[in-house]
């Protein structure tokens, strides 16, 4: 069982072994890297951040809740880091769709093109309309595929509103999506 697993991982490096770290990061590194690529769409900054939040970790480790998932901690020590780096260079990172959905024509022809590129500014265009937790909330879901539960570790919010919030966003998004098309028409 993946907890299990890391929990061993975590014993052994309170016990002094440092190769159960190099396996936590082998094992997180992609994951923490993407996530914070997609808050802020630097990729040397997201590596510097990938990291600092690894040596957060390894210096931290001995706070770690072993009744929570290893991953889920990384990941709120990860977004605390990105806003950390946010806030020092005072930068606005735009969510951008590429982030969210990996959509890829499979037709080469002009109609597909189109059709693809419109679909990707209706859904950009959607993204930039919401709040901060809203994006986090797509960013989680999306690029990693986590579970309602472990967003709201994450995020810090109770399940059920993270639930409604995803609910809600896929409602506003079919509701504005329809009014895209009708003011093209």
């Amino acid at each position: 069982m993946k907890l299990d697993d890391d929990k061993e991982l975590v014993r052994q490096v309170l016990n002094g072994n440092t190769d159960s770290f190099n396996i936590i990061v082998n094992k997180y590194e992609i994951t923490i890297l993407k996530i914070v690529y997609n808050m802020i769409r630097n990729k040397e900054a997201a590596e510097d951040i990938t990291q600092e939040v690894f040596i957060t970790a390894y210096n931290k480790l001995y706070m770690y809740i072993d009744k929570y998932k290893l991953s889920n901690w990384l990941i709120q020590i990860a977004k605390n880091k990105t806003i950390d780096y946010i806030r020092k260079y005072k930068k606005v990172y735009e969510a951008n769709i590429d982030d969210f959905y990996d959509m890829a024509s499979k037709e080469e022809g002009p109609d597909s093109i189109a059709e693809f590129n419109e679909t990707r500014t209706v859904i950009g265009n959607f993204i930039n309309t919401l709040d901060e937790t809203e994006k986090d909330i797509l960013i989680l879901r999306y690029s990693g595929e986590r579970s309602f539960g472990d967003i709201s570790q994450i995020l810090n919010l109770n399940e059920s509103m993270v639930k409604r919030k995803y609910y809600n966003l896929r409602e506003r998004f079919m509701s504005y999506r329809k009014s895209s098309r009708v003011k093209e028409g």
